[in-house]
């Protein structure tokens, strides 16, 4: 199979980035596809480091700088896509994949959603469009894959489409090499993610400080939040690397994650499983269909809830939750879902249905 994968225009695609979930998904889409014997086009930042059967350059450095301020992909950088960098990567991304397209079976990949729409729109008919890892708000291809069930209900929902057979849920992929597991936990509890109260930074605070238990707050400690950081017993870390990442996760006692708004999946509720940390959450979204209640850690609903599960972290076995993790979310596992979807679409859709994309742009709720 062919594919043109289209990355962020935000980051460079490079596996340090870790802060991006988009950006691991491509890096970690090019790199099996590329593994398994597919072609692979990745359109992208000259920095990107991928691997993949070609690298194509599609926005310069000079306004690359000039949009985000020459600011560290640490720092969280802003998400508008109506700006010159996104109109200049998707005008090029556009001349680039007519040079290499050779036939209508080939696959045109916008992991950006709707940033990616104008190239994707222009491309219609000429490439099977496919919007392949819906974990944001908006939709506009016809053919679709949610990274939850919740998220496709909502998403769809708040659309008022019915769904189609082209819908399909496939779930983030890791590498168990990328973690620590272990079974011994040190004596903190972890948040890890934005720094913003739309993730629970307030309610994973309150916990904190109710439970007498050290915390530590990890990601950009440069967003807007409410959080008031006096808590004597938190450390407030920055955006740290995948080595650093590794070893917080598998030492931590419990991640929070207290979500207030539908999470789409919940990625570092997956890592911290593969080291064998339990997670306690809210109880919707992503989490309410992935995290298991008292097997891989707590569903809560109220500020009780939340602190009665941190202090039954203990009865949550680290070797289920690993082996939980390698049987659902291993990236072998998740890819072959993924090339049976792109058969799906290739042999048993296309000889029925046209592939075309409704580009009736739905921004959701």
């Amino acid at each position: 199979m062919v594919f043109h994968v289209l990355s962020i225009p935000v980051y460079p695609t490079r596996k340090e980035i870790t802060l991006c979930a988009f950006t691991q998904k491509v890096y970690k889409f090019c790199q099996e596809m590329t593994k398994r014997g597919h072609t692979v086009y990745h359109y992208g930042h000259p920095n990107s480091k991928v691997n993949c059967t070609e690298h194509i350059n599609v926005i310069s450095e000079e306004l690359y700088n000039q949009t985000y301020q020459n600011k560290k992909w640490q720092d969280f950088l802003p998400q508008n896509v109506n700006n010159e960098l996104h109109k200049q990567f998707n005008d090029n991304a556009y001349n680039e994949i007519l040079k290499r397209n050779k036939n209508n079976k080939e696959f045109l990949l916008a992991f950006w959603g709707f940033g990616h729409a104008d190239v994707a729109q222009r491309l219609d008919g000429r490439l099977i469009v496919v919007e392949p890892s819906i974990g944001y708000d908006s939709l506009f291809a016809k053919h679709r894959v949610f990274e939850s069930y919740a998220q496709l209900h909502k998403i769809l929902g708040a659309a008022k489409m019915h769904p189609s057979q082209t819908d399909h849920v496939i779930p983030p992929g890791f590498y168990e090499a990328d973690f620590e597991f272990k079974t011994k936990k040190e004596n903190y509890l972890l948040f890890l993610g934005r720094i913003v109260d739309s993730k629970g930074v307030l309610i994973a605070d309150q916990m904190a400080r109710l439970s007498n238990m050290p915390i530590k707050f990890v990601g950009p400690q440069t967003l807007e939040t409410s959080l008031v950081k006096n808590n004597p017993k938190a450390e407030y870390i920055h955006t740290v690397s995948y080595e650093e990442r590794k070893h917080l996760l598998a030492n931590a006692k419990a991640l929070l994650m207290p979500s207030l708004y539908i999470e789409p999946c919940g990625w570092s509720m997956i890592e911290a499983w593969f080291s064998g940390t339990p997670v306690i959450t809210t109880d919707w979204g992503g989490p309410a269909e992935y995290n298991i209640h008292m097997k891989t850690g707590f569903r809560c609903r109220s500020l009780n809830e939340f602190f009665h599960a941190i202090n039954l972290t203990n009865t949550i076995d680290p070797h289920y939750c690993m082996q939980y993790a390698c049987r659902n979310f291993n990236i072998s596992h998740i890819m072959s879902r993924y090339e049976s979807y792109f058969e799906f679409l290739l042999d048993d859709y296309a000889n029925t249905i046209k592939p075309t994309c409704k580009f009736t742009v739905s921004r959701g709720s």
